[in-house]
């Protein structure tokens, strides 16, 4: 109505508070063009930090101070070191998102070695580090801050066991097989520990694998996660190591053929779901059926028609890596031609 102002939604006080931020934050930032790491321009910058987690440069700023100290009485080290992982704690209980809280924790407990602090003060922050993480995944075991965060500590503290995280990882995947972290980290760890010329145990864990998969599969068709980490074994499981990416596994058309009748077998029990069908294209075409493919790819524009202009873009352009393409102009004008629901 005329003569009534329209309100931002933001109180007078939040008001107030952000504008307050905002100057400290103009000050910090000037303090840290100076070059000035006293005291006072540290604990300046502490109070915009844990209001304001996400501010890249005050964190760097931070870590030029603490730098600052090296040479300091051991003791003062240690204590500035453990007040510094309270004020990290305290921006992501703010913000438990802000990636640049969680890298300047990382950069603390990878640096306490340089900067002189004892092997058995720094045995305890990683200690606790990992104790922390175990105690975040089981407030919320999709937390993806905490599996990354644990994998780094474990790797700067020289304790990254793959095996363990692995079988860590089965536990999550049997208690929800929606946890793409779960999955995710399993793909990370899997390679490591199995030799690569090992034939017999590699059939052996990619028929586990497979089986895991089923599982999941007949349990919830839906769960997009499953689907994932399936088509990154049916790609071999390629492994980034050496400065150079590998293939776990060899896989051979029988082995695709078999999986492409399982698949079968599963749309014949859910025909309008989306993610077998889709797994259906892929196996299709790295087996060369590539008509086969294209019926099938008709379907899915019936189901999701939400995506008609990626179906529309699978049947014109090959994009499932198998380097063939795919173009019939009589499937591609089908596509065109469904509307959306």
């Amino acid at each position: 109505m005329h003569g009534i102002g329209h309100g931002t939604g933001i109180s007078s006080e939040e008001l107030s508070r952000l504008s307050s931020l905002s100057e400290l934050g103009r000050r910090a930032h000037e303090r840290r063009g100076e070059g000035d790491l006293s005291d006072a321009a540290e604990s300046l910058v502490r109070k915009v930090v844990e209001a304001n987690p996400d501010d890249y440069t005050l964190w760097n700023y931070r870590r030029e101070w603490l730098l600052s100290l090296k040479g300091d009485a051991h003791d003062r080290l240690v204590k500035v070191w453990n007040d510094e992982l309270r004020l990290t704690e305290k921006a992501l209980l703010r913000n438990p998102k802000a990636y640049a809280a969680w890298q300047h924790r990382v950069w603390l407990l990878a640096e306490a070695e340089g900067m002189d602090i004892d092997l058995a003060t720094r045995t305890g922050f990683f200690e606790k580090e990992l104790a922390l993480c175990s105690n975040m995944l089981k407030m919320d075991a999709r937390n993806f801050h905490a599996w990354a965060h644990s994998e780094r500590v474990s790797k700067i503290a020289g304790k990254h066991e793959p095996a363990r995280v692995v079988e860590y990882t089965e536990q999550q995947i049997n208690a929800d097989f929606s946890n793409y972290s779960a999955w995710h980290y399993r793909s990370v760890n899997l390679a490591e520990g199995i030799p690569a010329e090992d034939d017999t145990a590699l059939d052996k864990l990619l028929s586990e694998e497979v089986d895991r998969l089923r599982q999941a599969f007949y349990t919830d068709p839906d769960s997009q996660s499953a689907w994932f980490y399936y088509r990154w074994l049916l790609n071999g499981a390629p492994y980034y190591s050496g400065g150079k990416t590998s293939d776990l596994f060899n896989i051979k058309d029988e082995f695709l053929k078999d999986e492409l009748k399982a698949c079968q077998e599963l749309i014949d029990l859910e025909p309008n779901s989306k993610w077998p069908l889709l797994t259906k294209v892929y196996l299709l075409r790295r087996l060369g059926m590539e008509a086969d493919a294209e019926d099938t790819i008709i379907k899915l524009v019936e189901i999701d028609p939400m995506r008609i202009g990626y179906y529309r873009y699978l049947l014109s352009s090959s994009t499932m890596g198998d380097g063939t393409g795919c173009f019939d102009r009589e499937n591609v004008s089908k596509c065109a031609e469904l509307k959306y629901h």
